[in-house]
């Protein structure tokens, strides 16, 4: 089966097919051909720069906990591409993500179209409908791959509930090079009927963007201002009291930590307000259980304690900002040994202006994406340029990184950063990301 299983996922179509705005168009009329699999269950549709992973998870976490059948479409994978499409914190298998291709296929080539036609992206979105359905699910966290407009989660049916996460800078070659294209980009997964959710602390543009999209769509934007008090920050969990015009909750404790995460939990308390609106059955009990049982490798994961190392996939300005934020929450004057690797096509200036007032010394590595890596060499002498004084010295590899970092004498935390595919290179290695 495993064999079968890679086989076909080498004969997909690797390309990424999302700047080509005819695609959503293409893909409703697979999704209407199949018969509408997404409505056979209620959708949460989540779209943002940073945290919709965050906020998918605790969200699915608190639905599961409270019995319903969560299904989870979450991009990109660290571990391995089926964690992409989850049921109940459990990934498809590589039978039934066969089987499911195989129940589309045919749909696929009576439209006309040639199977190589639909990128991997699309395929992978293609089988969670499908599986999701067959599976019986009660809601399906839809997360956006990249953008709104031209995404391929775009062609379902109006959701439930539409979540915008944090708005900031990123991809700017596809989205645009300003808050307010970005936005604009993302916020057309706003539909008629469904029920819109974002943070009150939202840039100016991009509030403006989203709620001006809401009213053309007569859509309510429900952002309301939260006070957050009584905040603890450990290296493995946050706690905190929320309150606003629509919850209030005390000495709420979730599974994962950064100060970051308290907006995304502002954000799923929102949610979960806005369902229970609409009569959704969700239990104080199942809030607190869920929050604690929330999984999330990758996303300011403590990786040990002695010597405390934590990985994050941080990969643009605003993620690497809020990285070093929550570093400096657990320890204010931190002595940070980094282990970097970033993409050549990302802001990397402001990203080495957020951590490097932090670093003790930094080991650059390549990150395992040939086409798109700034090699380790360029990294390391970026950082001398910006900071003469940061001890900086590029790696051949990961291994070899994380041998030198650990047996090197440090006194601060050592913390792995910059891409989702470095992170994903330390799970090769055999680095336990469950926190």
């Amino acid at each position: 089966m495993h064999a079968l299983y890679t086989k076909l996922i080498d004969q997909f179509n690797q390309s990424r097919l999302v700047g080509d705005t005819n695609r959503v168009p293409l893909l409703k009329k697979i999704v209407a051909a199949l018969g509408h699999p997404d409505q056979t269950y209620h959708v949460i549709h989540i779209a943002g720069t940073n945290g919709k992973g965050s906020t998918g998870a605790m969200l699915g976490a608190v639905l599961e906990q409270q019995g319903y059948r969560v299904g989870r479409f979450s991009s990109p994978a660290i571990l391995n591409d089926r964690e992409q499409i989850q049921l109940n914190h459990k990934w498809i298998s590589e039978a039934a993500f066969i089987d499911s291709y195989e129940e589309i296929k045919p749909v696929v080539t009576r439209l006309g179209l040639p199977l190589d036609g639909v990128s991997i992206f699309e395929w992978q979105f293609l089988v969670t409908l499908i599986w999701f359905k067959n599976q019986r699910v009660d809601y399906a966290i839809l997360e956006a791959g990249l953008g709104g407009l031209t995404d391929a989660t775009n062609a379902i049916s109006a959701p439930q509930l539409t979540i915008f996460t944090k708005i900031a800078m990123d991809h700017m070659a596809i989205l645009g090079d300003t808050i307010t294209k970005i936005a604009t980009q993302k916020s057309k997964i706003i539909k008629p009927v469904t029920t819109a959710v974002t943070l009150a602390a939202q840039p100016a543009d991009a509030m403006r963007v989203l709620q001006a999209e809401a009213d053309r769509q007569g859509v309510s934007l429900s952002a309301p201002e939260t006070r957050v008090t009584d905040v603890t920050i450990a290296p493995t969990w946050i706690e905190a009291t929320l309150q606003n015009t629509l919850f209030s909750w005390v000495g709420l404790r979730v599974n994962v930590t950064g100060t970051f995460q308290l907006q995304n939990l502002t954000l799923i308390l929102t949610a979960i307000a806005e369902l229970r609106r609409q009569h959704v059955v969700i239990t104080d009990e199942a809030v607190r259980n869920g929050l604690q049982h929330v999984h999330l490798p990758g996303r300011f994961t403590q990786l040990s304690a002695s010597p405390l190392t934590f990985a994050d996939v941080a990969h643009n300005p605003d993620g690497m900002a809020a990285l070093v934020q929550s570093i400096q929450a657990i320890d204010p004057e931190p002595n940070v040994t980094w282990i970097l690797g970033v993409l050549a096509d990302k802001a990397v200036t402001p990203m080495l202006t957020s951590l490097l007032p932090t670093a003790k010394a930094v080991y650059t590595v390549t990150p395992d994406n040939p086409a798109r890596a700034l090699p380790a060499q360029q990294l390391a002498a970026d950082i001398a340029t910006l900071n003469p004084n940061v001890s900086v010295q590029a790696m051949p590899d990961m291994p070899t990184a994380w041998q030198t970092v650990h047996q090197t004498a440090t006194d601060g935390p050592i913390v792995v950063s910059g891409s989702f595919y470095v992170v994903r290179e330390l799970a090769e290695m055999g680095v336990k990301l469950d926190g």
